[in-house]
């Protein structure tokens, strides 16, 4: 149906709202995007930019499949949640490890597997390629900080 609206888009070349619950439908059918929350605009973009650099804790949670992870911590004496999605985690040794996961289920779904953790305190989710040889409990984890998010803990806003 996706494929089929997309197409209906193109051949009429017009401007048309179209309004879904569903974040697959939202991000492949928009060109731009506006995420409600209660009522109000939480936040407005592209789709890949809204993904990037979600606006607050709620678009965090609501785009991305699994949702992005948002653990609790300290920035600068600051309570905070820092927020990885599970695709940018990835196994390493344990001298590499910036976080450590207790990994209490493991999700093989084919192409990918899904694993289910504790890091402070938070659930988690990691994604990994299918290959990736992964069991239940600890579980050293790395990520590139170009993929790591901060929102305060209070408001759920973004942090920059």
């Amino acid at each position: 149906m996706r494929a089929e609206l997309q197409a209906l888009h193109k051949r009429l070349s017009t401007t048309s709202l179209y309004v879904t619950h569903d974040q697959v439908e939202a991000m492949t059918l928009a060109n731009r995007m506006i995420v409600m929350n209660g009522g109000r605009a939480e936040q407005i973009g592209a789709p890949l930019e809204v993904y990037a650099k979600p606006a607050s804790t709620f678009v965090a949670s609501f785009i991305g499949s699994p949702p992005m992870n948002l653990i609790p911590a300290e920035r600068g004496g600051r309570p905070v949640l820092h927020g990885l999605r599970p695709e940018h985690l990835e196994p390493c040794a344990e001298s590499d490890a910036i976080l450590h996961a207790q990994v209490d289920l493991v999700e093989p779904l084919g192409a990918d597997t899904l694993a289910h953790g504790v890091v402070n305190g938070a659930r988690i989710i990691v994604r990994l390629p299918a290959a990736t040889a992964v069991r239940e409990g600890s579980l050293p984890l790395r990520f590139d900080p170009a993929h790591e998010h901060f929102f305060d803990a209070a408001s759920g806003k973004r942090i920059d």
